[in-house]
């Protein structure tokens, strides 16, 4: 059981209630706001949502009787508890119960943490599609320097974001890693942190070990690039 709450785990659970709520990207939420009865108030619908978007996210079950205690007192409480319980998870060979293992795609990528512009995978079909987000905080250390003051997520890394995403819809078997050999991509919009993007990759020609993509990113429902990625996969 982790003692402490992961700063990066209770953003993402702040995304989620924003997401879901309609809340706006940049509506604040502390750490210890009431999530029913207080000025949030979350009805059981609202509730329902939560707890399915959350299971979708981290890949497990939350049982009723967590759900109705204390688990979703506040973003604290809840993150708390998908901390402890998915350092469960992470323990190699443990399957809960009547659920099928789910697969980490992000650790498929072949990219280190430091270099991965993926946080979140929400669908894939291996060869043909994939699609997830990148979300971005504004704190990250490359904003300092793009641009001070008016910051905007650089073209380079929504390039990279969607190269990243279309290495998993585009797996050859036996592969472990790629490298895009060619883009083609325009940029429609800057995107301003905090952003949540939505990345999305369809497989349009494969041949040998080269597989070309469609790849978009997406902030607010508003495209911000699209294009092709060629990837060649080793």
């Amino acid at each position: 059981m982790a003692d402490t709450v992961d700063p990066v785990l209770l953003e993402q659970i702040k995304t989620i209630l924003r997401r879901d709520l309609k809340l706006g990207l940049t509506t604040p939420i502390a750490d210890d706001m009431p999530l029913v009865g207080g000025e949030m108030d979350l009805d059981s619908l609202d509730i329902l949502l939560l707890v399915s978007s959350i299971e979708k996210q981290f890949g497990f079950k939350i049982p009723s009787e967590a759900v109705g205690r204390w688990v979703f007192q506040n973003v604290a409480t809840i993150a708390k508890y998908v901390q402890d319980n998915h350092e469960v998870l992470k323990t190699p060979g443990f399957v809960p119960a009547g659920v099928a293992a789910p697969i980490d795609w992000l650790a498929r990528l072949p990219h280190g943490p430091e270099f991965r512009y993926v946080s979140r995978v929400d669908e894939v079909v291996p060869g043909q599609s994939a699609r997830g987000a990148w979300v971005v905080s504004g704190a990250e250390a490359f904003f300092k320097g793009h641009f001070p003051g008016r910051p905007i997520v650089p073209g380079v890394l929504l390039v990279e974001a969607m190269a990243q995403m279309a290495g998993l819809a585009a797996p050859i078997e036996g592969a472990k890693s790629g490298m895009v050999v060619q883009f083609d991509v325009r940029f429609d919009q800057p995107v301003v942190p905090p952003a949540e993007i939505t990345l999305t990759a369809t497989v349009t020609r494969s041949m040998g070990q080269l597989v070309q993509c469609d790849v978009a990113a997406s902030a607010a429902n508003v495209v911000a690039a699209r294009g092709s990625v060629t990837l060649h996969l080793e």
